[in-house]
């Protein structure tokens, strides 16, 4: 399986260490899930859907209230690199 680097964004960093719901590990542990879950098919229960429209090329992850927004690129042949765009409550994500 190839490496997975996860890159966050300073507003995603904020809300965690603002918010104590969630901690950075448990977040990049769903977004190693939702990678292989999309990117290997690996048959996983995880809520998480590739975005449409102004979001296209990025993915969710819902987590009661919580959405967490991050994209995929490979840098090269063995590391897949997610960046974590954006975490918030559900009413503020998308605006």
């Amino acid at each position: 399986m190839k490496k997975i680097d996860i890159i966050w964004k300073k507003r995603a960093l904020k809300f965690v260490q603002k918010n104590h719901q969630f901690s950075t590990e448990e977040i990049e542990e769903l977004i190693v899930l939702s990678i292989k879950k999309h990117i290997f098919g690996e048959n996983i229960s995880i809520d998480s859907i590739p975005m449409k429209g102004d979001f296209s090329g990025s993915y969710r992850i819902r987590k009661g209230k919580v959405r967490i927004l991050f994209s995929i690129g490979e840098n090269n042949e063995i590391v897949i690199e997610a960046i974590v765009e954006n975490i918030d409550f559900r009413g503020d994500i998308y605006k």
